[in-house]
């Protein structure tokens, strides 16, 4: 009988390998069956329902809108440092969303303007209060804007009550009057998707302009700093409430 002639070193390379990669596919393929997708991934998601759009869209003429200072019902120390910190984003996001030109109006303009500082939706409004704005800033519209509910500590919240009028006349374009609550899966889905989908965008710029840290993004939030951090979850909030502009 012939004895087996030992493996030479090549062969012993490639069954190493071959042992190595049986082993990663047997791992993978347990944790795929153990672990459900991503809910950030699968849903299901939040999809604002309290909203108003005249028309299928906003009218071709609305191109430059005066954005009011945000205002709150409440008038504790969390209100006012949510309007400190709401409102930059609210305008950012309404600047991102590129359906106008965005003028903000700060309350001492505002004040000078028309005698007030801030002006509220639900405030019975001067005869003149939308003609001084127009005359002031060049608007075809005037967006007021309150922050009904702001919780900067887990479960998150943030509530918008926003609401585009012509500046001629004052005719409802645009209303929403939603809370997005962190506590609600479908809410934190949606915010955990929308900060995924942004780092990586953030990502691959960062990539492009070769600052070298751009691909940790996504692996390093996972989305969690939505439902952790009032200002991201702030972002989402505004941008679903601003898509409601775009469908009706």
């Amino acid at each position: 009988m012939k004895s087996k002639s030992p493996l030479t070193l090549q062969q012993l390379i490639y069954s190493s390998f071959l042992l190595i990669f049986l082993t990663v596919c047997t791992l993978l393929t347990g944790c795929a069956a153990s672990n459900p997708l991503d809910p950030a991934v699968t849903g299901p998601f939040h999809k604002p329902g309290n909203f108003y759009l005249a028309g299928q869209k906003i009218p071709e003429q609305i191109r430059r809108v005066a954005m009011l200072p945000l205002t709150s019902p409440q008038n504790d120390l969390s209100s006012r440092s949510g309007i400190d910190a709401l409102q930059p984003i609210l305008y950012v996001e309404l600047t991102k969303a590129r359906l106008f030109d965005v003028f903000p109006i700060s309350n001492e303009k505002l004040a000078e303007w028309t005698g007030k500082s801030t002006w509220d939706r639900d405030e019975v409004l001067p005869a003149g209060l939308l003609v001084t704005i127009k005359e002031q800033t060049g608007c075809d519209a005037v967006l007021f804007s309150q922050l009904s509910l702001y919780r900067p500590y887990p479960p998150l919240a943030v509530g918008w009550r926003l609401m585009l009028v012509k500046a001629d006349g004052g005719d409802v374009i645009w209303s929403i009057d939603e809370i997005f609550d962190s506590g609600e899966p479908r809410v934190m889905n949606s915010a955990r998707r929308f900060t995924l989908e942004n780092e990586r965008t953030n990502a691959e710029l960062a990539k492009q302009i070769g600052t070298g840290y751009g691909s940790a993004f996504p692996s390093r939030v996972a989305g969690w700093e939505a439902i952790n951090s009032p200002r991201h979850f702030a972002k989402y909030a505004a941008s679903a409430a601003i898509q409601t502009l775009t469908r009706k």
